[in-house]
């Protein structure tokens, strides 16, 4: 634990591609950083990088004044709190807890209401660009926080995103979070579609990504996600088919609870679940792109990850 306010002690819960990102990014920056996750050699892995390992949930919240939650969902989420050696029992007053989950807008409302009474602050930060922005801190990082406690936390929010933007209260940068993904799937399905069209029609398809990067159709997406993932190496995922289909779940309840239609949202969770069935949950969702493709009896180039 740390006594300094600028550099305060973080503890990363969940040391996946995201977690162990933010934990090697805030241990670079100079933070005493702990790190636990059911899976131990995770967390071995991150020992190079001078982060700590801790022994239970608990022993985390003791350990720092930052506790980062980098979960897949809600139960998970709700399942590190309970217990002796859960969260929970090792948090304090003055503790900030930060969910970089994209998660329902109404678990780190509920998780402020529960923690109050601690004199815990709870933020919701989720998170945009995928593990190598966590590690270089160039994330995009969308806020919803108490006015105070997002002043508290800005420096250090600052040091991992680039665009960090307090949108509202507590679960605002949920919803925030949903709007992006939304965006950004039915925005993959238009590339997908467009890049298929350029390979059938025999054009090279890197020229085609250049050019129309300084169109109308151009996107963060087209520029930067597609060459390095999907026309890159396929075998690396940074953010998976599972994890969309799971967002898309979420963007949609989240429109029937306040009765918006989404005609393209509603076509984009059916594409990426059929991709999920066809066996592509664990791919990186670029792979739309390569499947549409070959649907049209054409192929995307691959040049590898060396």
């Amino acid at each position: 634990m740390s006594d300094s306010t600028s550099r305060p002690a973080c503890g990363v819960l969940g040391a996946g591609s995201i977690g162990a990102g933010l934990a090697r990014r805030l241990a670079a920056r100079g933070h005493e950083v702990w790190a636990y996750d059911l899976d131990a050699a995770r967390v071995a892995q991150l020992a190079p990088a001078g982060v700590s390992t801790a022994g239970s949930a608990r022993e985390l919240a003791q350990r720092a004044d930052v506790i980062l939650l980098a979960l897949p969902d809600t139960p998970h989420i709700l399942g590190a709190l309970d217990g002796d050696d859960g969260l929970e029992a090792g948090l304090r007053a003055g503790h900030a807890v930060l969910v970089t989950s994209t998660v329902d807008p109404a678990t780190p409302r509920a998780l402020a209401q529960r923690l109050a009474p601690l004199g815990v602050d709870v933020l919701d930060t989720p998170i945009s660009g995928g593990p190598v922005a966590a590690e270089a801190g160039t994330l995009a990082i969308m806020v919803g926080a108490a006015p105070a406690a997002f002043d508290r936390l800005r420096p250090l929010l600052e040091s991992l995103g680039a665009h960090v933007v307090h949108v509202g209260g507590v679960g605002d940068g949920e919803v925030a979070k949903l709007v992006n993904n939304l965006m950004g799937s039915v925005i993959a399905i238009g590339i997908a579609e467009g890049l298929a069209l350029a390979a059938k029609s025999g054009v090279d398809v890197d020229r085609v990504i250049e050019a129309v990067s300084g169109g109308s159709g151009g996107s963060w997406i087209l520029s930067e996600w597609i060459p390095r993932t999907v026309l890159a190496d396929r075998g690396a995922t940074h953010f998976a088919v599972d994890l969309m289909v799971k967002d898309m779940g979420l963007v949609r309840r989240l429109a029937e609870a306040e009765g918006v239609p989404l005609a393209a949202g509603a076509l984009a969770e059916r594409l990426f679940t059929e991709l999920r069935d066809a066996g592509h949950g664990g791919s990186d969702f670029s792979i739309l792109a390569a499947v549409q493709a070959q649907a049209a009896g054409a192929d995307l180039p691959e040049r590898g990850s060396g």
